[in-house]
């Protein structure tokens, strides 16, 4: 498992390029003449509805949910009330976690992510169910490991701007993986990947 300097150093966290800056105006609606403005509307209203206690409230932190829903401001508050009721509501996926859980679900080859990109430039994670054995690894486990790849792929502008690919391999799964994933896991699931974060 590489040391935390290391998983660091693979991230790309340089400033877009113009080309995907530019990608970003025509797919997102990223526009640099709106944006402080909007940035600005969005604090706002995150401090006026008052709805939940924000963990960040930097322009780097809240320009992710702006691009994840295309600057629209009531779908990108959405989500950030989404991100924080979940964290609020799943508090051992999110405290005290460190980079071992990422070493947890390598070594077990339950969860990867590639090096390259996909062909429109989007991470991909994916999860190979086949290798799964919740008697040695959990269920909690899997989602504290994905919790850290979806923040630490936040910290990338380009995942920001395109986005991310999961891709779930369900090949050779078994009837002890099956009664394991119960509807309270299958919501957790479609809270991280569609309404809480904002990768996927």
């Amino acid at each position: 498992m590489p040391a935390e300097n290391e998983i660091v150093a693979e991230l790309d966290l340089g400033e877009p390029s113009q080309e995907l800056l530019d990608w970003a105006k025509e797919n997102i609606r990223e526009d640099p003449n709106t944006k402080c403005q909007l940035l600005s509307d969005f604090k706002d209203m995150i401090y006026s509805r008052g709805e939940c206690i924000p963990i960040r409230s930097d322009d780097a932190f809240l320009l992710r949910f702006l691009r994840s829903r295309k600057f629209s401001l009531e779908a990108a508050y959405n989500l950030f009330i989404n991100y924080h009721n979940f964290r609020e509501d799943n508090p051992t996926f999110v405290e005290s976690v460190g980079f071992e859980c990422l070493e947890i679900a390598g070594g077990y080859d339950v969860i990867n992510v590639p090096p390259y990109l996909d062909q429109a430039g989007r991470r991909i994670l994916l999860y190979k169910i086949s290798k799964w054995d919740p008697d040695n690894y959990s269920i909690d486990d899997a989602f504290k490991a994905t919790l850290m790849i979806l923040e630490l792929a936040m910290l990338e502008e380009r995942a920001q701007i395109k986005g991310g690919i999961c891709i779930v391999d369900c090949s050779g799964i078994s009837t002890q993986q099956v009664l394991y994933c119960t509807p309270s896991i299958a919501r957790k699931l479609v809270q991280i990947s569609v309404v809480s974060f904002s990768i996927v």
